[in-house]
C-alpha cells in the first residue's frame, strides 16, 4: 500500500445527512421526499437512504435528468 488516504463518498445517508444534502429541513424531508425514496435498516431503530435514491428524487422534481448549465467566469458575459 501507498499509504495514501483515499475518502470515498458515502452511499448512504442517515434522515440528518440526507435532509442536509438535499438542502432542506428534517421536517421538509420527512413531509416530502420520505414517502419517495427506498429506507434501508441500519440497525434495529436507525434507517439509511441511498444518496441514488435521493438523486433520483431531485432529478424527478427538476422534470428529469437534470441539465448541467455552464457559466462563465467571464463578468462581461453576464452583461450581453
Amino acid at each position: 500500500m501507498s499509504g495514501r488516504i483515499v475518502q470515498m463518498a458515502p452511499k448512504v445517508l442517515d434522515i440528518g445527512d440526507a435532509a442536509s444534502y438535499l438542502a432542506m429541513s428534517v421536517g421538509t424531508f420527512r413531509a416530502h421526499v420520505l414517502p419517495h425514496v427506498r429506507q434501508i435498516n441500519l440497525s434495529a431503530r436507525r434507517r439509511g437512504y441511498l444518496v441514488s435514491d435521493l438523486d433520483r428524487w431531485i432529478d424527478r422534481q427538476v422534470g428529469g435528468e437534470g441539465v448541467a448549465v455552464t457559466v462563465s467566469a467571464n463578468p462581461w458575459d453576464a452583461m450581453s
